[in-house]
């Protein structure tokens, strides 16, 4: 509640008219809000106490809905059932979230369940069966299978009254097995139908509900009983060599033998050509996919990875450390693609690089020049720096030096920005440790405080409706509801802030971003939504600063990371890096939260803390935050307390980075990272590595602490000790 002390000042000197009940009692909204967190707190501690303080709630007339919610959990957890059950009756009806709603409601039913009130608790699931869910993709996935295993349940009940319920219950059964595999509503013992009992066309429904689902090694069981099947036979190949060569990655040469059949009579042949010469690329027999390449293109020459496959021509003796022959198919690709080829940047970078790796500083200085046009601190700023060091090895110091200022120029406060810094202390006989070089100057001072107060700002061009929403926002921020408060936001935010000068807009954006913890908003009108924005060093007294780089979720972030001994500003990049500070976010991986954390490891996570995985409170950043801490320490004990190489594994995984580090012994660390082979989680270290040094920047007035964040950032030596095993 620390960062939000200045809230409650805030709320103290506003009158809320909807808070009816709460002041006809003589209580104002700041006690109301008190007693409401001392029980919601006890709630999660002790969950007696929690019911007893819940229940004595007064009521509250804008945000009844948070009442009965806490009253609901708190009867629950103390046992209280039937208490439970009417809260949650009541919550469904004073929600003004349709989600929430929803949800009340199964909990309700599957309560009414427990007290053995069948009737009401069936009448409640032929509700909910009929609805439209208003949900995130993950949440609805749960919720459905929820409903059907207690539909399932009650069905079971009535057999004996009514035996045509037992169709339906195998109805249920079999939705459960299929389409929601692996939730817990159908692991949970007692389901009237057993997998054993699936019909051959149910089974492989099954096996692509597991796929979908990302439990692949199931997956793969089923999918191996139907590759003999006749009409099954070629998709249940297709998932399975998509599990052997993109999903687990565990069996190339299944893979390869798998595409090769499907290239010829399958259903997605030319994909599956093209998996094929991937399949020889995972094996490292590149000879073979470069001529598996060539029929591709011959067959497909429109192909949807034509790009690819010329992008391939040159990277796959690229990783050989051919370097002739990868300059030879670099070459090729810029002639046919020029800069506007999808993989054209990286091509340019592999190509000078191959040069460098050669000792043929002139040829990389060449292609570096030709690099400036695609801009950005991870291209231009690569090629200037990598353009210095070569001008170095060949005792240009003056061009090298010229180099290295327009880097300093363009792209301080990034990756290159600082190694530039080292090098050009290099060049000058200086010490090169990240803590003693240059560092630009009115750095420590910036300010994230809102400069406006959320009483002061004009709402009186609202409608009633939109102003009874303008309360019900300002109740939930007072009782510490922020992401209940986001929600009813939305829909009036952006008549909120026509409401008030067009000057004045982004310092409004900044102020309620605050106040309701909307990060999101602030870094996209501050960064016109690019990740690349602001290349230079930010100016700390420019609101725009503080706003693409805001010290978001802040207590819950100093909580977290303080449990786990890591700097915030590490928190802070990634959280940057991977959702643009979205505690709501999901991927195409199902990756939740402001840190993207997949659920396979939440439960693992889960598992090591001793705690239990809940998908619907994972996004709340008290909730989340505190597996990818103790990710984020685990990988940094891993990689020896190394920040860019960590950040590299929390996207990449551990294992990869441990072997690039392995397979480059020699490397400086520097050069060790342009040696990664995965561009993402390249790209990725490197852009984390910028945004600490901004957060650094901004808001670290402790040159001492700085230094020592520095120069674990960028280490003199790469040596580190890994263990054989690097963990999940």
């Amino acid at each position: 509640m620390k960062d939000w002390a200045w809230v409650w000042v805030i709320c103290a000197v506003i009158v809320w008219p909807g808070v009816a009940d709460a002041k006809n009692k003589g209580l104002a909204p700041t006690v109301a809000a008190k007693r409401y967190l001392e029980a919601r707190d006890a709630v999660e501690s002790t969950p007696q106490k929690g019911y007893e303080l819940a229940r004595k709630l007064e009521a509250v007339g804008p945000i009844e809905d948070v009442r009965f919610k806490l009253l609901a959990r708190a009867a629950l957890d103390a046992g209280k059932l039937a208490e439970a059950a009417s809260a949650f009756e009541s919550l469904a009806k004073v929600s003004p979230s349709a989600t929430e709603r929803q949800w009340a409601e199964l909990e309700r039913a599957e309560v009414l369940w427990r007290l053995e009130r069948t009737e009401e608790a069936a009448a409640v699931v032929g509700a909910l069966s009929g609805q439209k869910l208003a949900m995130r993709a993950t949440d609805r996935r749960f919720f459905q299978a929820r409903l059907a295993r207690l539909d399932h349940d009650l069905l079971i009940a009535g057999v004996k009254k009514d035996p045509t319920k037992k169709a339906q219950a195998r109805a249920r059964a079999l939705e459960l097995l299929t389409q929601y595999p692996v939730e817990q509503a159908t692991l949970r013992p007692g389901l009237m139908l057993s997998v054993e009992e699936l019909s051959v066309a149910e089974r492989f429904e099954r096996a692509k509900g597991l796929f979908g689902s990302w439990d692949y090694q199931s997956a793969r069981a089923e999918f191996e009983r139907l590759v003999e099947h006749e009409q099954y036979a070629n998709e249940a190949r297709w998932h399975l060599a998509d599990i052997a060569l993109n999903k687990l990655r565990d069996r190339p040469s299944e893979a390869e033998k798998l595409f090769e059949g499907l290239a010829k009579s399958g259903p997605k042949p030319e994909d599956s050509l093209y998996m094929l010469a991937r399949a020889q690329m995972r094996q490292e027999r590149y000879d073979d996919a470069l001529k598996t390449m060539e029929r591709y293109v011959a067959a497909y020459p429109k192909g949807q990875h034509v790009d690819a496959v010329h992008y391939y021509q040159g990277w796959l003796p690229y990783d050989h450390r051919e370097n002739e022959r990868a300059i030879v198919g670099f070459k090729a690709y810029v002639e046919r693609y020029g800069k506007r080829g999808k993989h054209s940047s990286v091509v340019y970078g592999f190509w000078a690089w191959a040069h460098m790796r050669l000792g043929q500083w002139e040829e990389a200085i060449a292609v570096y020049d030709q690099m400036g046009s695609f801009g950005n601190s991870l291209t231009e700023g690569k090629a200037l720096y990598w353009k210095a060091h070569a001008y170095e090895q060949l005792k240009e110091k003056k061009q090298a030096l010229a180099t290295l200022d327009q880097l300093r120029e363009r792209y301080s406060l990034t990756y290159y920005g600082v190694l530039g810094e080292q090098l050009r202390g290099r060049i000058g006989g200086k010490t090169v440790a990240a803590s003693k070089v240059w560092w630009p100057s009115g750095g420590g001072k910036a300010s994230d405080a809102p400069r406006k107060k959320i009483e002061d700002l004009p709402t009186k061009k609202l409608k009633a409706a939109e102003q009874k929403a303008w309360e019900r926002v300002k109740l939930l921020v007072l009782f510490d509801e922020r992401e209940r408060a986001r929600e009813t936001l939305e829909p009036i935010y952006d008549k909120l802030l026509a409401g008030v000068p067009k000057a004045d807009q982004d310092v409004w954006v900044h102020a309620i971003g605050h106040f309701v913890g909307d990060y999101h908003r602030m870094w996209r009108v501050a960064s016109n939504g690019s990740i690349s924005a602001n290349p230079s060093a930010p100016d700390p007294a420019h609101l725009h600063s503080v706003m693409a780089y805001p010290r978001a979720y802040s207590s819950v972030v100093r909580e977290t990371t303080g449990e786990f001994d890591l700097p915030p500003e590490l928190m802070w990049s990634i959280m940057r890096q991977e959702s643009r500070y979205k505690p709501g976010a999901v991927s195409h991986t199902d990756a939740v939260g402001a840190l993207q954390m997949i659920p396979s490891t939440a439960r693992l996570v889960a598992d090591e803390l001793k705690i239990t995985y809940d998908v619907r409170t994972f996004f709340r950043p008290e909730v989340g935050f505190r597996y990818s801490a103790f990710y984020m320490r685990k990988l940094l004990n891993t990689f020896d307390g190394l920040y860019v190489p960590m950040a590299a594994a929390y996207n990449t995984g551990p294992g990869p980075i441990a072997r690039w580090f392995r397979k480059n012994p020699e490397a400086s660390y520097a050069w060790l990272l342009e040696e990664f082979e995965y561009n993402e989680g390249r790209n990725y270290c490197r852009k984390v590595a910028e945004h600490m040094l901004r957060y650094l920047y901004l808001y670290e007035p402790d040159v001492k602490r700085r230094s020592a964040l520095l120069d674990q950032m960028f280490p003199l030596s790469r040596d580190i000790a890994l263990a054989e095993d690097v963990g999940y």
